[in-house]
């Protein structure tokens, strides 16, 4: 069977008044065997309390924002040692973003905030492609859906990628394990925005392959001014 690119999204934060950074992770696995492994990891988590001893019943769904320091560093650090793991993510500062402040439909805000991630994805790879968004509702008056859009958008922007297959869909995040490893690492991004704890991106390291802040001009709080003159993947790389 021929290898595919496997992409899961979730996010963090809302498109709301609440917050001021909303972020969209994407976990992508360039083999199965990469995939095996998280997916096990996660199912593993799922029987584990906040100090790893063994649960009497599983947890319904692994999340970020429900777990303890130890639990998060746990995981984390489990995700970042899994060869043929990338991490990709995106994050915009909502105060500066035009179309919120318009009152643009929020799904059309999500769809859009979404190729833009992507777009770095299909940048990087020349493969053909599963992508997996948490389940919502998103369709959008120029297309029939957020699938959709993804698929034209990357056929049209990308135009190496003509001969691929570019398959998009939506599962529960309480049932897909994968989507609840991209919501850790959604949560870990975003992390440093709300409070400026770089820790967990620094655990992950060189697994991230890009970031995106969103808009260029007005953002606040980057990552990358934090550090200073060198790029925040430079800094998670160890090259500073």
């Amino acid at each position: 069977m021929k290898q595919m690119i496997k992409v899961y999204v979730d996010e963090s934060g809302n498109m709301g008044k609440s917050g001021k950074y909303f972020v969209i992770a994407g976990l992508v696995f360039r083999d199965d065997k990469a995939e095996t492994k998280v997916r096990r990891l996660i199912k593993k988590e799922q029987m584990l309390d906040a100090t790893g001893k063994q649960l009497a019943k599983k947890k319904e769904e692994i999340k970020f924002s429900r777990m303890k320091f130890s639990q998060r560093q746990r995981i984390v650090n489990k995700i970042a040692k899994v060869e043929g793991a990338d991490v990709f993510y995106f994050v915009a500062y909502k105060p500066m973003v035009t179309l919120l402040l318009e009152g643009k439909a929020k799904n059309l805000v999500y769809n859009y905030f979404s190729k833009l991630l992507m777009a770095k994805i299909f940048r990087r790879y020349v493969d053909d492609f599963e992508i997996i968004f948490d389940q919502r509702s998103t369709a959008v008056k120029s297309m029939n859906s957020l699938t959709d859009y993804i698929e034209i958008s990357a056929y049209e922007e990308f135009p190496r990628l003509g001969g691929k297959r570019i398959v998009v869909s939506q599962a529960d995040s309480r049932t897909n394990l994968l989507l609840q490893g991209a919501d850790v690492v959604a949560g870990a991004a975003a992390q440093a925005y709300t409070l400026n704890n770089l820790h967990f991106l620094e655990i992950l390291g060189g697994k991230i392959m890009s970031v995106v802040e969103y808009p260029k001009r007005g953002f606040q709080g980057s990552l990358k001014l934090m550090i200073g003159k060198r790029k925040l993947i430079d800094k998670l790389r160890g090259y500073s």
